[in-house]
């Protein structure tokens, strides 16, 4: 697994560390720490994006409390599955990416003795479903996208309207 976050990368494996070129996948992270739990990812259908859930156990509280950020929400997660030499602990070959994703919400979970974090994680595909509500076809809309965009001002009590661009020439 691989985690592009705003500052650096974490790169995890499911035990112990192998080499993929001259990047250490390791089992164990600074912030992160180790994975506790994996939620099977799951592919959906209908209005459901794909997406699932691990939990890390964080080293420290501070790290736990780090990882609730919401500088970290959006970060690419990328899945990998691959074969290894146990001999020489390299990646053989080119492993598959079974899953590009991005870290959609963090829960902090503590109890006598012990922390978790729960990072939640999407596909991009959601985003397709978002309602952006608010978004009209008028000029004042227009204008909060494209300031300075005139093609909107005398669009007014018209039955129906259609978009059209900035680029379309002037007549």
């Amino acid at each position: 697994m691989k985690i592009e976050l705003p500052d650096r990368d974490v790169r995890m494996c499911d035990g112990g560390f192998v080499y993929w070129g001259a990047d250490l996948y390791d089992c164990l992270d600074e912030l992160f720490g180790t994975i506790g739990a994996a939620e099977s990812f799951e592919e959906k259908t209908g209005d459901e994006a794909p997406g699932g859930k691990l939990t890390f156990l964080p080293p420290s509280a501070s790290a736990g409390a780090a990882l609730a950020d919401p500088a970290l929400q959006g970060s690419r997660m990328r899945f990998y599955l691959g074969e290894y030499d146990p001999m020489t602990g390299r990646v053989v070959g080119e492993p598959e990416l079974t899953a590009d994703l991005s870290i959609d919400t963090a829960t902090v979970k503590a109890a006598r003795g012990t922390r978790s974090v729960d990072i939640e994680f999407e596909s991009a595909a959601k985003r397709l479903f978002m309602v952006m509500r608010g978004n009209a076809l008028n000029d004042r809309f227009h204008q909060a996208c494209y300031p300075g965009e005139l093609g909107m001002v005398n669009a007014t009590g018209m039955p129906r309207s259609s978009a059209w661009g900035a680029a379309t020439p002037n007549t």
